[in-house]
């Protein structure tokens, strides 16, 4: 007896294939019929920044993703960098980051192997230029707490030199507090720990306004006359304070305040300062062994340099958690 043979459309056939999750190609090979996953995540800028950064993460799989900013322009972002987090576990990740960034909606399109959470990061620096700058964290809270600002388009410039009196007019401001009437008084936690009780007691009673003046006095004075009620003025001229500030010369002032609470000097081990006076020399041992201003792994100080912006804060932030 003859087999019966049962004709079943072709359309069912590639049904069943798909519905397996394969299908013949025109060469004869095998091709997933799995699409990609579409999803997208959403940020509202609520104001324009000068830079932003956003980053995606997920942990099943190499993705690609877009991100659409508020005028409708799309940027497409690179393929998903693999990383390892603190578990050992990979994820990938896949960055965006947008100067002068205008408020509005920010949209990611993310084309993922499977449905799956993604996490939208987002990184809203003060600065442009310290996003990923090492004292960034010290920066961003001395500007928060009035003490500094940037130049006004965006940028800090954390590697600009420091003047003498811009560092005097930091180191002032980072220890006093505002008063309800407006003046600035040396902080409690400060001046109490001044050993010199004349002096602690004299402190108590100082008020400065550092507010804009008429112009009859140049900036920095109210801030060097603060400076020199503490007694930690050495022999600058209004040229020095002018000048980009030295790495001696921070280092001096540093432990001239320091020495108010009584911070005992030790020897310098530098093997460059040695031609510096004693006063230096003494200063920068001081600052160095409390850890406020350290020098370079090959045991120079360098203390001709100057000091940068950002070199100015982290020394300034430390001085400030060493006085109280």
């Amino acid at each position: 007896m003859r087999k019966k043979w049962y004709k079943v459309p072709l359309m069912k056939i590639m049904l069943g294939l798909i519905a397996a999750g394969m299908l013949v190609n025109a060469c004869g090979g095998l091709a997933s019929a799995a699409e990609k996953v579409v999803i997208t995540k959403t940020y509202e800028l609520l104001e324009e920044a000068a830079y932003i950064s956003y980053e995606l993460e997920g942990y099943d799989g190499s993705f690609e993703s877009s991100m659409r900013m508020p005028d409708g322009r799309v940027v497409s972002g690179a393929i998903s960098t693999k990383k390892t987090d603190s578990a050992g576990v990979a994820y990938w990740t896949n960055a965006y980051s947008v100067k002068s960034a205008p408020k509005g909606k920010y949209v990611f399109t993310i084309h993922a192997p499977k449905q799956s959470y993604y996490n939208l990061k987002i990184d809203l620096p003060l600065f442009s230029d310290v996003s990923v700058h090492w004292a960034r964290a010290a920066i961003e809270a001395f500007v928060e707490r009035g003490i500094l600002s940037g130049y006004g388009n965006g940028r800090f410039g954390p590697n600009d030199a420091v003047t003498g009196e811009a560092f005097v007019k930091m180191a002032v401001l980072s220890l006093t507090e505002e008063l309800p009437n407006g003046n600035r008084q040396w902080q409690k936690s400060f001046r109490w720990r001044v050993t010199d009780e004349e002096v602690s007691k004299e402190l108590s009673f100082l008020e400065y306004s550092f507010g804009a003046g008429d112009g009859a006095v140049h900036w920095s004075q109210p801030y060097i006359t603060a400076a020199n009620d503490l007694g930690v003025i050495s022999n600058w001229t209004e040229k020095d304070f002018a000048l980009p500030f030295k790495r001696k010369d921070v280092a001096l002032l540093a432990a001239n305040i320091m020495r108010m609470v009584k911070a005992e000097d030790k020897p310098s081990s530098f093997t460059d300062v040695k031609q510096l006076s004693v006063e230096y020399q003494n200063a920068i041992g001081l600052v160095s062994n409390y850890s406020i201003f350290n020098g370079y792994p090959d045991g120079t100080f360098k203390p001709d340099n100057p000091v940068t912006r950002a070199e100015a804060v982290v020394i300034l932030t430390r001085l400030t958690e060493f006085l109280k």
